[in-house]
C-alpha cells in the first residue's frame, strides 16, 4: 500500500483545516448578519412608532431639523 509523504500529509492536512475554519468564520458572519438584521427590523419598527407619535403631535406636513430638534411646516405651501 503507497501512502503519502509526510509533507504531502502536512500540506494537506493544512489545507483543510483553513477550509474548515474559513467555514467556520463564514457561518459565524451569517449569524452575526442574521442577528443584525433582526435588530435593524426592530428599529425599524420602533423608529416608525416614533415618527407616527410625533406626526401625531406636531403635524403630517412639518419638517424636523434633526441637529437642532426644531419644528417648522413644510415648505410645500
Amino acid at each position: 500500500m503507497k501512502k503519502l509523504e509526510q509533507k504531502e500529509l502536512d500540506t494537506l492536512k493544512e489545507s483543510m483545516r483553513q477550509y474548515n475554519e474559513c467555514k467556520l468564520q463564514l457561518g459565524e458572519t451569517v449569524l452575526q448578519q442574521q442577528s443584525l438584521m433582526s435588530k435593524v427590523e426592530v428599529i425599524k419598527r420602533e423608529s416608525k412608532s416614533y415618527e407616527d407619535l410625533l406626526i401625531k403631535k406636531y403635524g403630517q406636513d412639518t419638517v424636523i431639523n434633526i441637529e437642532t430638534g426644531e419644528v417648522k411646516p413644510s415648505k410645500k405651501e
